[in-house]
C-alpha cells in the first residue's frame, strides 16, 4: 500500500542524513551518534503516525486490511398484502307461492274420537312467499285418509299477504273403526299450481286423530275392610272405569276356606254406598268415573283368617239389564 511504499523509501534518506551530519558537522563527536539515530527513528515514527492518521493502519503480512470490513446487510422489502374481496351476498329468490305451519288451532296430532265423530281441523298458516292470497286460492286434499273431507274448499274471501297468517279449516269425520287415522292437505292457487310448506314450498301440512273402540261399561273393584259399615260386613271399593252409568248390582261372597257361602247371590238396585261408612240403603247409581263402595254381610261371627272371594255384577240398566260386566277379587278376612 501506499504508506509501506513511503516509509521504505524515506529510510535510506534517513540514514544519508545522519551519516552527512555525523561526518561534517563541526565538534560531532560530541555529538552522541545514539541519540542522533533516536531523533531520526523518532521523525520516521512521526511521520508514519500522521499518515496512518489519513489513510488508516498499514496493511497486515498479506497485503490486506487486517480488520475486514462488514458487508452491510441486506433488508428485504416487505411484499404487498395482496387485497381482499368480500363477494357481495347472492340475493335469495323467494318463490311466488308458499306457506309456512304456525300451529294447531284445533285437534292436535292423535286426538281421540270415536267412530262417526263430526270435528273441524283447523290449521294457522303463514303466507312466507312473494304473492298475495286470494279468493282465488284452495285448500285441498292429496293423499293420506280422507275422513269426509272435501276435495276442495276455498282458502280465503278476502286477502292475505306476504307474512300474514290465516286460520284454515276443514270439517272431517271419524272413520268408524277403531284405529289411527292421518290424512294430508296442500294450497292452490288460480292457475292450479299445488304448493305447500317448508322451504321449498312442497310439504304437506296434515290432521291425525286416533279412533276409539265401541264405548263399553267398565269397572274395577277391591276389598277395603271389614266392619267399616256394620259389624260382620265386608266393605269393597267400587270405580266405574266404562262410558256407562251402571244401576243395579249382584253380589255373591264365598269363604274358600272353609267352602261355604258368605252372602247371597244377591241384587240391589240401590247398592251403591258414597263412602266406606255408609250403610244401605245406598245410591242409585254409579256414573262414568265415579268411585263408589258396596258392602255386604259375611256373617257372625265373622271367619277370620279366611280366605274370601267376592264375585260382583254390574249392568246398566235395573234388574240386570242393558250391558253387564262381572268382575272377581280374592281377599283374606280380616
Amino acid at each position: 500500500m501506499k504508506s509501506t511504499r513511503i516509509l521504505y523509501s524515506f529510510l535510506p534518506l534517513a540514514a544519508l542524513v545522519i551519516g552527512s551530519l555525523a561526518c561534517n558537522l563541526p565538534g560531532s563527536e560530541a555529538v552522541d551518534s545514539d541519540a542522533a539515530v533516536q531523533a531520526t527513528i523518532n521523525a520516521v515514527e512521526t511521520e508514519r503516525a500522521l499518515r496512518e492518521g489519513e489513510e488508516g493502519p498499514p496493511p497486515g503480512p498479506g497485503g490486506e486490511d487486517p480488520t475486514p470490513t462488514q458487508e452491510p446487510a441486506v433488508v428485504e422489502p416487505s411484499p404487498t398484502p395482496k387485497p381482499t374481496f368480500t363477494p357481495l351476498p347472492t340475493a335469495t329468490v323467494i318463490p311466488c307461492d308458499r306457506a309456512a305451519f304456525v300451529t294447531d288451532v284445533t285437534v292436535p296430532d292423535g286426538s281421540d274420537y270415536s267412530p262417526g265423530d263430526v270435528f273441524t281441523k283447523t290449521w294457522r298458516l303463514k303466507n312466507t312467499g312473494s304473492c298475495t292470497w286470494t279468493s282465488g286460492y284452495d285448500l285441498v286434499f292429496v293423499n293420506g285418509d280422507q275422513m269426509d273431507a272435501s276435495a276442495v274448499t276455498q282458502l280465503t274471501s278476502g286477502t292475505v299477504g306476504t307474512n300474514q297468517t290465516l286460520d284454515v279449516s276443514v270439517q272431517l269425520t271419524a272413520p268408524g273403526s277403531e284405529g289411527g287415522y292421518k290424512g294430508y292437505f296442500k294450497l292452490r292457487n288460480p292457475q292450479g299450481v299445488i304448493f305447500g310448506i317448508g322451504a321449498t314450498g312442497s310439504v304437506a301440512f296434515w290432521v291425525e286423530i286416533e279412533v276409539l273402540g265401541p264405548p263399553e261399561p267398565d269397572f274395577t273393584v277391591n276389598f277395603t275392610n271389614t266392619g267399616l259399615c256394620l259389624p260382620h260386613y265386608a266393605t269393597f271399593k267400587v270405580k266405574n272405569t266404562g262410558d256407562f252409568t251402571f244401576e243395579w248390582a249382584r253380589i255373591f261372597i264365598q269363604d274358600l276356606t272353609a267352602s261355604t257361602t258368605l252372602y247371597g247371590p244377591g241384587t240391589n238396585s240401590v247398592p251403591f254406598l258414597a263412602s266406606s261408612s255408609d250403610c244401605p240403603p245406598g245410591a242409585s247409581a254409579m256414573d262414568p268415573g265415579q268411585t263408589r263402595y258396596i258392602a255386604a254381610s259375611i256373617g257372625s261371627p265373622v271367619p277370620s283368617g279366611h280366605n274370601a272371594r267376592l264375585t260382583l255384577k254390574l249392568c246398566t240398566q235395573d234388574g240386570g239389564g242393558g250391558q253387564c260386566v262381572e268382575k272377581t277379587t280374592e281377599f283374606t278376612v280380616p
